[in-house]
């Protein structure tokens, strides 16, 4: 379909989504549990809860200019636009990786 012609600066602004996403799962995998932190057999780490919250925080703002974008704040069918973005910019993620 000709209205699901995604811009590129929409495209570029998800895939950052899906590496700042990926950023904040490996922070928190390097994190103690909070488990293992309040039965007081592991110490929180300041500086990695730090760039957690950082990394959260870019992701949030990622998230937020995604959702602002025209392409999908204009759409009559959001979800079927938010679908194919996410299709096609995870298409993109996959093809780098390999």
């Amino acid at each position: 379909m000709a209205d699901l012609d995604i811009p590129a600066d929409l495209l570029a602004l998800k895939r950052d989504y899906y590496a700042a996403d990926a950023r904040c799962y490996e922070i928190a995998a390097g994190l103690p549990s909070s488990v293992d932190v309040v039965a007081l057999e592991a110490n929180p780490d300041p500086e990695r809860q730090a760039d957690l919250a950082e990394a959260r925080s870019e992701r949030l703002m990622l998230v937020e200019e995604i959702n602002r974008h025209p392409w999908l704040a204009n759409a009559e069918n959001r979800y079927a636009r938010w679908v194919a973005l996410s299709k096609a910019a995870g298409e993109g993620v996959a093809a780098t990786a390999e």
